[in-house]
């Protein structure tokens, strides 16, 4: 999963007054997709420059020293390499680690080329490192902040413009203001081109999110006045006849038939018709935990988009929720373990198919063998809870070594 966009349980969650940290992410956003093909394409967009001009960058590099080849190989090409292997597979912040150091070294290797060779030893129009300025201010656009890639972009471009200039020994003002210019304007417009790609993305992942949170409560609405409906009609139809009857002194034992009629209907409705979304199942969850148990709380969400239709039952949730909360008071009152301080994480994780709440301590520990009968915490509050609730518990946990509650459920397959 990954660090993610800010979601609606983001929010909810940051209103516990820092009684529990989170963090969120949502796989295949919009937004790490671009970064990371634009990055992808970074690297392999240098090597094929690489490609093309290595018979002139070979023939330059007889004017520089071994020292300062070395490190514009490993800055520009080396980097690049790690970029194009790593951008679609590994952990985007440390891509972007890669990313600012690609633009760094980069930088370095422009600023001290025009010390590291004789004015006029080259030829050529210009330096071959010089070309790359606009493909390292991408790299620095996908790196760093706006403020930080301005700043590099304007110190990169005077620094080639001045070291081409030492290097092919025309240092005249003219000549520099114009190269300057002319680099400048080329890396402003591919770091231009770079940033509205990202923009577009974040806003195609903003607009996704609220239509998911728009249809959620549309959802929602729709369910609670159906609900509405059917529980007016099953209190017009059975409760009202059933209070009338007996008011007339009706037969105790159609009384009794009605009545327990009625109670059925009214469960029938929640079972049938109280459904929550993946994010509404997540927020109650999360709430529920967090604000009936008095522990400090590490709290983890993994959810995608592949979970948005799911729906699940309100009396699933209210199990989770309930058993969860139970799990964590349980840690409180016998994982304690004298000297130190007991970490305790809540981690809830939405699929496709269903949602799992994970309770974990590295606190004193149990053998689950040896959990007697009369412990209801554990053997009603949180396994027979979930088991009529069509879940199942599992209890993980050893003395000494800590304890794992894994509550899961998954939705009727309806195949």
């Amino acid at each position: 999963m990954t660090s993610m966009s800010p979601s609606l349980f983001g929010r909810t969650v940051a209103a516990f007054s820092g009684r529990c940290s989170q963090r969120t992410s949502i796989s295949r956003a919009a937004a790490e997709q671009i970064d990371r093909i634009l990055l992808f394409a970074l690297g392999v967009g240098v090597w094929i420059f690489g490609a093309g001009d290595a018979a002139e960058i070979a023939e330059q590099s007889r004017h520089f020293p071994g020292w300062w080849t070395a490190l514009a190989m490993f800055g520009v090409f080396g980097t690049a390499l790690l970029l194009a292997a790593t951008a679609l597979q590994v952990a985007l912040p440390t891509v972007r680690v890669i990313a600012a150091t690609h633009a760094t070294v980069f930088a370095m290797a422009v600023g001290l080329s025009g010390f590291a060779v004789q004015p006029g030893q080259v030829t050529d129009d210009v330096e071959w490192i010089y070309r790359l300025v606009p493909l390292g201010g991408v790299a620095a656009t996908l790196a760093w902040r706006t403020p930080a890639t301005t700043i590099y972009v304007v110190g990169v471009g005077v620094l080639a413009a001045s070291s081409t200039g030492e290097a092919t020994g025309d240092l005249g003002w003219t000549e520099f203001g114009l190269t300057t210019i002319r680099i400048i304007g080329i890396t402003v417009t591919f770091v231009y081109i770079t940033e509205t790609a990202r923009r577009a993305a974040r806003l195609l992942d903003k607009e996704r999110a609220r239509a998911h949170r728009l249809a959620s409560r549309a959802a929602a609405d729709e369910a609670r006045a159906s609900e509405r409906a059917r529980f007016a009609g099953v209190i017009h139809d059975k409760v009202l006849a059933t209070l009338l009857d007996t008011s007339r002194g009706g037969c105790p034992s159609m009384l009794a038939r009605q009545a327990n009629q009625a109670l059925g209907q009214f469960a029938a409705i929640g079972r049938v018709n109280d459904m929550c979304t993946d994010l509404e199942a997540i927020e109650t969850i999360a709430r529920e935990v967090v604000g009936s148990t008095d522990a400090e709380l590490r709290v983890q969400v993994r959810h995608d988009y592949s979970s948005a239709d799911l729906r699940i039952e309100a009396a699933a949730v209210t199990a989770l929720a309930q058993a969860a909360t139970e799990a964590v008071r349980n840690s409180v009152r016998h994982a304690d373990v004298p000297g130190r301080c007991v970490a305790r994480q809540l981690t809830i994780m939405a699929r496709a198919t269903g949602i799992t709440v994970v309770i974990a301590d590295d606190g004193a520990g149990f053998d689950p063998m040896l959990i007697a009968a009369n412990r209801l915490g554990v053997t009603v509050s949180i396994v027979q809870r979930m088991r009529e609730a069509g879940g199942r518990a599992t209890i993980e946990s050893s003395p000494g070594a800590g304890t794992r509650i894994a509550l899961e459920w998954n939705a009727p397959d309806d195949t």
